[in-house]
């Protein structure tokens, strides 16, 4: 399914006049380090045994390499959504499903790496297991288990801190039936895990593979999709509020007279407006009834790691169009306590639309406001000074139509939200063993995606 707003609009956006390969994947890993460092730390190195693994096979194309090594990275994105954090860590895991399916599902609908998705699906699958399996590939198969086998060696040789003999023999008692013996016999190879005295030789082979086959436009908008869509997979109350955001703050935008590449500023500062929110715990962003004052102070935080996040990787001024929308006029906004002198039209414009995406979307604690309720908040807000009257007016005056066109674009997001939660179930019941009947079609689709 296609992700946002329509074809019109995001063709109008030239990501590359932004950000390129490097800057969006480096927003990725800073966003997902806010989550967890550990799992982010732990991706790397997996990636980095994975890449070794691959150069070793042979047979893949210089994309092929790109692509999974970046799979690798990001193979744990799953357990961002679960309880599982915790426990992906340890050698010895019991019912690690849960983050491999929303892990597969996420990459699958968010991502440009679709076609080995199955690899983060299967990557804690025994290989006895994915023997039986009907409908996914063999590739997929030897591509689930170099992950399987790489992250295991990361667990083993990082985390538990265990020698590489000890890691030698669990993965020999384990060949044949937990482990693919392709893949094993080449990392219990004498000179394979050698990481303590090759990391940076190993980092250097692994961003030589990234960076050689240059992202096109679309993969770089799928990556920036990626890491937005971070943030509103972990709660479903936010699933469309970056969306929204931003859709309405295009067409205040338009109304209000922007062209051209201010027009583009406002798209891209929007996009980007809510990435710190990745690293609020769900239990604040989803917590149903007001804050306390100490967990909003918390919340209120997500501004600055937005700037954090962004880091060296976008200009100033999308940076303050993303960092400034919880500003006031009269300087009783956060995080800075700006005033009306201090901030552009295009800063304005995004305040506005993020206090009426956030009243007309639901939350845990509240039902979507009526047109009235949100008309006579945001005036209110105008006739105290704290937001622009003129973008007030404006929203006012075209409320139905801004609205009605920000529904239309936030439909396909709320479809595909569903189509996850749907899928979700039906992959849970066949990863529990259920591998006939109904099921064997999502295990073609696996192969398929």
């Amino acid at each position: 399914m296609k992700f946002l707003l329509e074809k019109k609009m995001r063709n109008m956006i030239e990501y590359g006049n932004y950000i390129d390969n490097r800057g969006v994947l480096g927003i990725v890993r800073r966003a997902c380090n806010y989550v967890d460092a550990r799992l982010v730390d732990h991706g790397f190195r997996v990636a980095c045994i994975v890449s070794r693994i691959l150069a070793r096979l042979g047979g893949y194309t210089e994309k092929e390499m790109r692509d999974i090594c970046i799979l690798a990275l990001y193979h744990d994105i799953g357990a961002y959504k679960t309880e599982e954090i915790s426990r992906m860590l340890e050698f010895e895991t019991r019912n690690m499903q849960e983050h491999s399916i929303y892990g597969y599902l996420f990459i699958k609908y968010f991502t440009p790496l679709q076609e080995v998705a199955p690899g983060v699906l299967f990557h804690h699958t025994t290989w006895s297991r994915l023997q039986e399996l009907p409908g996914v590939s063999p590739e997929n198969k030897r591509l689930a288990q170099i992950m399987y086998i790489a992250d295991r060696a990361d667990v083993c040789l990082e985390e538990e801190g265990c020698s590489y003999q000890e890691f030698a023999r669990r993965l020999l008692a384990g060949r044949g039936v937990r482990y693919s013996p392709e893949i094993a016999d080449i990392v219990l190879a004498e000179d394979f895990l050698e990481l303590s005295s090759e990391r940076e030789a190993w980092e250097a082979e692994l961003w030589e593979k990234i960076w050689k086959v240059p992202f096109t436009k679309e993969e770089i908008r799928k990556y920036l999709d990626m890491v937005i869509y971070t943030i509103d997979f972990r709660s479903r109350h936010t699933v469309t509020h970056t969306m929204t955001t931003t859709s309405i703050s295009y067409e205040l935008a338009k109304r209000m007279g922007l062209k051209g590449r201010a027009l583009s500023d406002i798209y891209f500062g929007s996009l980007l407006h809510d990435l710190g929110k990745i690293g609020i715990p769900v239990e604040i962003l989803e917590f149903p009834g007001k804050l306390s004052p100490q967990a909003m102070r918390i919340m209120r935080t997500h501004v600055e790691l937005t700037g954090l996040i962004l880091g060296p990787d976008v200009e100033e001024k999308i940076r303050k169009i993303a960092m400034r929308h919880h500003e006031k006029l009269d300087g009783s906004g956060y995080p800075l306590g700006l005033t009306a002198m201090d901030l552009s039209l295009e800063e304005r414009i995004v305040a506005v639309a993020d206090i009426v995406s956030a009243l007309a979307g639901t939350r845990s604690y509240k039902e979507a406001f009526s047109r009235e309720r949100i008309v006579g908040i945001i005036g209110k807000m105008k006739e105290d000074g704290l937001i622009d009257g003129s973008i007030v007016d404006v929203m006012t005056d075209n409320f139905n139509d801004i609205m009605g066109k920000t529904g239309v674009r936030c439909q396909p997001i709320m479809d595909m939200y569903q189509d996850i939660q749907r899928e979700y179930q039906e992959l849970a019941g066949y990863m529990e063993g259920d591998w006939n009947g109904r099921h064997h079609k999502r295990a073609t689709a696996a192969n398929d995606a």
